[in-house]
């Protein structure tokens, strides 16, 4: 036995390394959007064409049964722990569709494009490995959250689905089909329902490339200081030599020049994902803590059972994703101010001194320098579409409003919803 689970780690290491190590670190991303139906080639013939088209049809029939049971519920019975469920599930529904919605994937494959072209600093051991560790790391953020989705999905059709005829396929409030149908539908509403989490993680992995590769730039300014240490002690001697001098300004614009194209790449391309981030960033905000306080009502309304489990799996899995998106980008804004620190704290200023052979080069150096300490002050725009800007005190504030929706929930359930039940059994 010990020898077959060594033999399965051993595979799993070898699978992991190979993905770490592809020139496209990208690949399970993509395959998780033509599972999810999310990648779509216009160039593909009539027929692919109509099997996607069949193939997403199944997300709206779900949503459509959801919604149909909804009006059923509200319209033929009081207000119940059933009627709880259908609309938080509804709401999942109607997440997932709003944020496949904005998943633009034609924008996302250019940034897929530019974050696999590792040309910068690409020559360095120290680079390859910081890269290679955050590929790594996307990989197992994906895998892992794939199989906990579907660990939550056995779970669901062993305890949920087989007692709560709410998650069952129904007309008319009767149940349609027998166990097999109720089995099929009840997976494939987990398995589209798991598009709400499974769009969050694709969009953390690109932040998390942009995030490895703004970190690489700051290593790249590091580099700065190097070599005015290099150079200062001999220019310094009275026999310093011309051709000394003219290395080193040849040295510093160069890097100034490179190190400032990548930043300014990054930030254009940070600034085209924010015309998905603006939208998703509302719809996480906004989504999250509405379902964190939902489900958490749920679980006060019902108490702790078997059932609540699934609730429990899901309000661990808003918060997680809520805190990654919120500290990823509060890290990428930290780095990006880092820039500036560097430049700075390197004090330049001092070990830059104005050349009589080369005045141009010093000033233009000199003035480079500047704007970047300048730019780099101005923090990077997250907004949750223009409303508020995304950083850990916002991770707070969205507990704090969960918490908050939470007392208002169960104030209703004291005070309104049994008024409700004695009008219905009037």
């Amino acid at each position: 036995m010990a020898s077959f689970v060594g033999r399965i780690y051993r595979k799993l290491n070898d699978l992991e390394r190979k993905f770490a190590n592809d020139p496209d670190q990208f690949v399970i991303l993509r395959h998780l959007t033509f599972l999810f139906a999310i990648q779509y080639d216009t160039s593909t013939g009539v027929l692919q064409r109509a099997l996607w088209y069949c193939y997403r049809s199944v997300l709206m029939f779900v949503f459509g049964s959801y919604c149909y049971k909804a009006y059923w519920h509200m319209t033929h019975s009081a207000y119940s722990f059933s009627m709880f469920n259908i609309l938080g599930t509804l709401w999942i529904f109607a997440g997932a569709l709003a944020r496949s919605i904005i998943f633009d994937r034609s924008m996302l494959a250019r940034l897929e494009w530019f974050l696999n072209d590792r040309s910068f600093r690409g020559v360095g051991q120290r680079v390859h490995t910081a890269r290679n560790t955050v590929q790594r790391q996307n990989n197992r953020y994906l895998v892992v959250t794939a199989l906990v989705l579907f660990l939550e999905t056995l779970i669901f059709l062993g305890t949920n689905l087989m007692v709560q005829p709410e998650f069952m396929l129904v007309y008319n409030g009767r149940v349609v089909g027998d166990l097999v149908i109720q089995l099929l539908y009840g997976f494939t509403t987990c398995y589209w329902g798991s598009l709400y989490v499974i769009i969050f993680f694709m969009i953390f992995v690109m932040l998390n490339v942009f995030r490895g590769e703004m970190s690489i730039l700051v290593q790249s300014f590091h580099h700065i200081n190097q070599v005015l240490d290099q150079f200062r002690p001999s220019l310094d001697a009275s026999d310093a030599s011309i051709a000394q001098e003219r290395e080193m300004w040849n040295k510093l614009r160069n890097l100034l020049k490179l190190n400032v194209q990548r930043h300014i790449e990054l930030l254009e391309n940070l600034a085209a994902f924010r015309t998905i981030l603006g939208p998703f960033s509302f719809i996480q905000y906004y989504g999250s803590f509405v379902l964190i306080a939902y489900y958490c009502f749920i679980i006060t309304y019902n108490g702790l059972t078997s059932l609540t489990v699934i609730y429990i799996g899901f309000i661990v899995f808003l918060v997680v994703e809520s805190f990654l998106f919120c500290r990823i980008i509060s890290s990428i804004n930290d780095l990006h101010a880092k820039i500036g620190m560097v430049l700075y704290e390197m004090k330049w200023y001092n070990k830059l001194r104005f050349s009589t052979q080369f005045p141009s080069e010093y000033r233009h150096v000199r003035s480079t320098l500047l704007i970047i300490i300048i730019r780099t002050q101005t923090p990077l725009s997250f907004t949750i579409n223009r409303i508020g800007i995304v950083s850990m005190n916002r991770f707070a504030e969205l507990l704090n409003s969960s918490y908050s929706f939470l007392a208002l929930l169960i104030q209703l359930k004291n005070a309104v919803f049994p008024k409700f039940q004695e009008i219905e059994e009037n």
